[in-house]
């Protein structure tokens, strides 16, 4: 039989070209990917990041309703310019309530009116001023217009005058208090040792002129100031006269000193009680046994019985050994006796 004939393989040397194209082939989807990321939608990916943002670093526990109707515009004024505002409006608030403040009551102004028309020549002479707020209604007069120099005896002019306001005060029975003042210059008479005594007696003089025209006492007081309250510098003459004055303080609270509680005062504490003493009664140091000269038969002396004080214990009685020592020569004690063996 003929042999077959061996055929040898065709070796093909070019198999790394399938490796290259397959290279080449990832190569370029990759560029095509690349490209693709580099043409975004700026809104898109701002939308896409803004959302991300609130989910991973702003967690929200509550759901969002849904949004109907338009969107409420934000406020185009900054915090500076709005509290700028705030402040402003405070201002003209607390404005307003000073001036509110400064309108008088109309019980006030019926009498500053009536005053006005009976006084307005005095008024506009600056011998009579009137002030006043929401609680008081002061009436300043001169001393001048009502006492001489260092006197508390009102004048005839005096009179007249008081009488008119006192007429005025009487028909709206508010409570009135006096108060008298003078200058810093001295005063040293029998009736009147200092100013304090001069002051308070013109305006005891005023309390009781306004008794006398009608005026309920329990609705009056007269109060002193001395020299201690000036409204003006006493160093000059026209100043001096511009703290010598009476003034009238009407109330309308209806009270002419505050009332006030009484003041809780803190309780003593109670003394201790003293505890009785627990201690044994038979605890006393027993006293010394004095020792005597030894006696025939070797019998010891006896110790003095220490007498037992305690109310209700006896102390037990002990029982002395018959002592061996050699006999004493020392004498026996004179606050204690030796009983002796006959």
């Amino acid at each position: 039989m003929a042999r077959r004939k061996h055929t040898e393989e065709h070796v093909n040397h070019e198999r790394w070209l399938v490796s290259y194209a397959d290279f080449i082939t990832l190569l370029f989807a990759f560029f095509v990917v690349m490209y693709s990321i580099s043409q975004i939608n700026e809104s898109k990916y701002r939308v896409l990041s803004n959302t991300l943002t609130d989910a991973f670093n702003q967690p929200e526990l509550a759901v969002h309703a849904i949004e109907i109707g338009e969107t409420a515009k934000s406020n185009p004024i900054n915090l500076v310019q709005l509290s700028a505002m705030a402040i402003k409006d405070k201002e003209e608030g607390q404005g307003g309530s000073e001036q509110k403040s400064d309108e008088l009551p109309e019980q006030f102004k019926q009498i500053s009116n009536k005053i006005e028309e009976a006084l307005g020549d005095l008024i506009k002479q600056n011998m009579v001023t009137l002030r006043g707020n929401e609680q008081w209604l002061e009436i300043e007069m001169r001393s001048s217009l009502l006492f001489d120099s260092g006197d508390a005896t009102l004048s005839n002019k005096a009179l007249e005058l008081l009488a008119q306001i006192g007429g005025i005060l009487r028909e709206q029975k508010t409570p009135v208090r006096v108060e008298g003042f003078t200058d810093n210059i001295p005063i040293h008479s029998a009736r009147f040792p200092s100013n304090w005594e001069l002051s308070s007696a013109r305006a005891a003089a005023v309390v009781q002129l306004f008794i006398e025209e009608g005026l309920d006492p329990t609705q009056l007081m007269a109060t002193g100031y001395g020299e201690f309250q000036p409204i003006a510098g006493n160093d000059t003459p026209e100043n001096r006269s511009k703290n010598r004055r009476v003034v009238l303080m009407i109330s309308k609270t209806g009270e002419l000193r505050p009332q006030l509680k009484a003041v809780d005062q803190p309780q003593n504490p109670a003394a201790p009680v003293p505890q009785a003493s627990t201690a044994p009664a038979n605890l006393s140091p027993e006293p010394p046994v004095v020792q005597g000269p030894a006696t025939p038969g070797g019998a010891a002396p006896i110790a003095p019985s220490s007498v037992n004080t305690a109310p209700t214990t006896k102390a037990p009685a002990t029982t002395v050994p018959t002592s061996t020592a050699p006999p004493s020569t020392a004498p026996a004690s004179a606050g204690a006796a030796s009983v002796k063996k006959p």
